[in-house]
C-alpha cells in the first residue's frame, strides 16, 4: 500500500500534453526552415509540397499555443485551483535561499548535504513557468510579425521585421535548449526521479517524491488533514492523498500495467541509489 498525492488534475495534464505536442511540432517545423539540408529534415523536404506543409503546420501549432495560453489564463482566473497555482508560483526570497543551498549541495560545500524543504512549486518550476510565459509572449508577437510580413512593412521599417526574425530564431533556440537541458533533467534524468517523473501521466506523486521535492507542501497537506485515506474524487480538488493497492483486488485479475511498470522501475531505481550509497 502506498499513499499518493495529487500533483496535476486531468485538466492540467491535458494542457501539458497539448503544450508538449504543439511545442515539439513548432521546434521541428521551425528549425526545418533554418536548416533545410539537415538529415533530420529529409522527411519534410523530400515529400511533395513538404515545405508548404511545414509552414502550415508551424502556423497551426503556433495558433494552438496561443489558444492554449488564453485557456490557461481563464483557468487560472476563474478556478480556485488555478488561482492557487498563480499564488504559489510567485517567486519569494525562500526560492533564492533554496537555489543557493542547492548550489552549495551540488558543489559539495555543504557536508553533509543539507536537506531542503520546498513548497508546492520549487524554484526550478517557478523559473520554468515564468520563462514559459515570457517565451510565449515573445514568440507570439514576433511570429505574427513574420506571418503578416506585407501588412507589417506597410507601417514599419524593414529593420523592425529583421529584428523580429532574429529574436524569433534565438528565442526558439533558447526555449529548445531550456527544455532539453533544464526540463528534461528535472523530470527525466534527475537520479531522484529517473527514469521519469510520472506525474504528467498519472497526475500523482508518492509521499517519498513529495518529501524530496515538495517537503513543505507535504507538511502542509498533512497538517490540514488532507493526507487522510479518502476517495480520490474527494481528495483531488484539495491536492490530498489516497491509498490504494498496487494490484487490483480479486483473484485472476491482471495487475495494472502502468502501475506495475512504475513499481518495478522505482524499485530498481531505489536499488541503484542504495548501491551507490546515496
Amino acid at each position: 500500500m502506498k499513499k499518493r498525492y495529487l500533483r496535476m488534475t486531468l485538466n492540467e495534464r491535458l494542457q501539458h500534453l497539448n503544450l508538449f505536442i504543439n511545442f515539439t511540432i513548432l521546434v521541428i517545423t521551425g528549425f526545418a526552415l533554418s536548416f533545410p539540408t539537415a538529415f533530420w529534415t529529409s522527411p519534410i523536404t523530400e515529400i511533395p509540397a513538404g515545405m508548404t506543409l511545414r509552414g502550415f503546420l508551424h502556423r497551426l501549432s503556433g495558433v494552438a499555443i496561443v489558444f492554449l495560453g488564453g485557456y490557461h489564463i481563464l483557468y487560472c482566473a476563474f478556478t480556485k485551483r488555478g488561482r492557487g497555482i498563480i499564488r504559489d508560483m510567485i517567486p519569494t526570497w525562500k526560492d533564492v535561499l533554496d537555489l543557493w543551498e542547492t548550489l552549495k549541495n551540488n558543489l559539495f560545500i555543504n557536508q553533509p548535504p543539507k536537506q531542503i524543504k520546498m513548497g508546492r512549486f520549487n524554484f526550478r518550476e517557478k523559473f520554468e513557468y515564468l520563462g514559459l510565459i515570457w517565451g510565449t509572449l515573445v514568440m507570439t508577437i514576433t511570429g505574427f510579425i513574420l506571418w503578416f510580413e506585407v501588412e507589417w512593412l506597410r507601417y514599419f521599417p524593414q529593420w523592425t521585421y529583421n529584428l523580429a526574425r532574429t529574436v524569433h530564431f534565438y528565442e526558439a533556440v533558447l526555449a529548445t535548449l531550456t527544455i532539453i537541458v533544464w526540463h528534461f533533467y528535472s523530470v527525466i534524468f534527475n537520479p531522484d526521479v529517473y527514469p521519469m517523473n510520472w506525474a504528467w501521466i498519472t497526475g500523482e506523486m508518492t509521499e517519498h517524491e513529495m518529501e524530496l521535492e515538495h517537503g513543505l507542501e507535504l507538511e502542509r497537506l498533512k497538517a490540514e488533514g488532507r493526507g487522510q485515506v479518502v476517495e480520490f474524487g474527494e481528495a483531488a480538488p484539495e491536492g490530498g492523498g489516497k491509498v490504494y493497492p498496487l494490484y487490483p483486488e480479486g483473484e485472476g485479475r491482471s495487475p495494472r500495467s502502468i502501475r506495475r511498470l512504475y513499481s518495478i522501475v522505482q524499485s530498481l531505481n531505489e536499488t541503484i541509489k542504495s548501491w551507490k550509497g546515496a
